[in-house]
């Protein structure tokens, strides 16, 4: 079964962009709460802009970074062969763009569909701070909110533009 699941991930690109995207989204935020915990309890007393600020520049290369990662597993990295049903292995095995093509087509829409993440995020983690929330919960409400916005924003653009179109498909 885990095999299957994994085909399908591999398989169908707007199921394995938008885990890929909020796995790395949520992986980041996670990683940006632990270093502001690990900040506050050293004793890091900035303005509440100077958390935010640094939550979002160790988010984006976080997010960026993990993302990469994902991407290549889900759509360039092909560990399971034996036993596929030839529709499958058709899928499996059509033409792809090449990693950096794909990725870079992928993270300039992310880019320029990014202003609404951040300022989502950034926005309401520094309403958060100012209501008196510590910036670790702050970080950690604001982004993943940012992130379902901007997933149903990204998604219906690829499914336009044929970034989330699968491979075996023509655009």
């Amino acid at each position: 079964m885990p095999d299957r699941l994994f085909r399908l991930y591999q398989r169908r690109r707007v199921i394995n962009l938008n885990a890929n995207i909020i796995a790395s989204g949520l992986l980041s935020t996670v990683f940006v709460m632990v270093i502001l915990w690990v900040m506050k309890r050293f004793g890091v007393d900035w303005p509440t802009w100077g958390f935010t600020a640094f939550s979002v520049v160790a988010d984006l290369i976080l997010d960026i970074t993990v993302f990469m990662g994902l991407h290549w597993v889900a759509n360039h990295w092909r560990p399971l062969r034996r036993g596929d049903c030839p529709e499958a292995k058709a899928a499996l095995d059509a033409k792809r763009p090449s990693y950096l093509r794909d990725t870079g087509r992928l993270q300039f829409e992310r880019a320029v569909i990014s202003p609404v993440y951040y300022i989502i995020a950034a926005g309401l983690t520094e309403t958060l701070q100012r209501q008196g929330m510590s910036p670790v919960w702050a970080v950690g409400i604001a982004y993943p909110i940012g992130l379902a916005a901007t997933r149903c924003l990204h998604t219906m653009w690829g499914l336009r533009s044929g970034t989330y179109v699968d491979h075996d498909r023509p655009d």
